[in-house]
């Protein structure tokens, strides 16, 4: 049996942001890392909240797109003779090429964020600290 993937692959800190009771601690962790690791941090963040609303407006888009594609097929359906089933299969495709889409241009968007720059040891393992014991 396969293991699935149940591991978030975002950075600690990044999945905090998207929690409303831990924005304070965030805020916290950040103004205590040196400016640039916390410029690093606030493009991460910056990089997973498009990436969030790529993937919302492509949700909303492929519906759109799988009701214009419905009511195209069943126009198409009326209007010809003999076996014409198949073109109510075209709407779920175009929903699929728009998923996958707009799904691989927010990963590209979620993974345009560098590796973070060195940080001294004793911010990092404080950061780490608080972040395990808070959360």
């Amino acid at each position: 049996m396969a293991k699935a993937k149940n591991e978030s692959k975002e950075d600690p800190m990044v999945a905090n942001a998207f929690d409303a009771s831990k924005h304070e601690l965030l805020a916290q962790m950040i103004s205590e890392l040196p400016p640039e690791a916390a410029a690093h941090y606030v493009a991460k963040l910056e990089a997973a909240l498009m990436k969030r609303k790529l993937q919302l407006t492509g949700y909303l888009v492929a519906l759109v797109l799988w009701l214009a594609a419905m009511v195209l097929a069943l126009a198409y359906f009326g209007a010809t003779e003999g076996f014409t089933g198949w073109v109510f299969l075209m709407p779920f495709a175009v929903v699929g090429v728009t998923l996958f889409a707009f799904g691989k241009w927010a990963e590209k968007v979620g993974k345009s964020v560098g590796p973070p720059p060195a940080i001294p040891k004793a911010a990092a393992k404080s950061a780490a600290a608080k972040l395990t014991k808070k959360v």
